[in-house]
């Protein structure tokens, strides 16, 4: 009888301590991430996004300072950022250096269509 109680009590207390273990927050930040790829206009304004052309993951670029344009081919450097972004789109990037890369062939930007609404 003991034996099955003490396994009850202590069942809460596990499955809190797993249940906590998820919230950890230093396991994605700091996490360094680069790409390369053609620069696009997110749906929301100002929002500039990376297609990465080697793992096709979509990356929402937060930059201080000088942009790139859309259609523009780049490599980035940055690490995920934590938090809330207003794009809602991609894995939102704070990125620390980007550079222009001219062997990245893009096509024309596509212009955002006018909302119906």
């Amino acid at each position: 009888m003991k034996n099955s109680v003490l396994k009850f009590a202590t069942l809460p207390l596990l499955a809190g301590a797993l249940a906590m273990s998820g919230h950890v927050h230093g396991q994605t930040q700091g996490r360094v991430v680069e790409g390369q790829g053609c620069v696009w206009e997110g749906v929301e304004a100002g929002c500039l996004m990376v297609t990465d052309k080697d793992t096709d993951n979509i990356y929402n670029l937060l930059i201080s300072g000088d942009k790139p344009s859309p259609g523009m081919g780049i490599f980035f450097m940055g690490s995920l950022h934590q938090g809330a972004t207003s794009c809602m789109q991609g894995r939102p990037v704070d990125v620390k250096s980007w550079v222009r890369r001219k062997n990245i062939n893009c096509s024309a930007p596509e212009k955002k269509r006018p909302s119906p609404y």
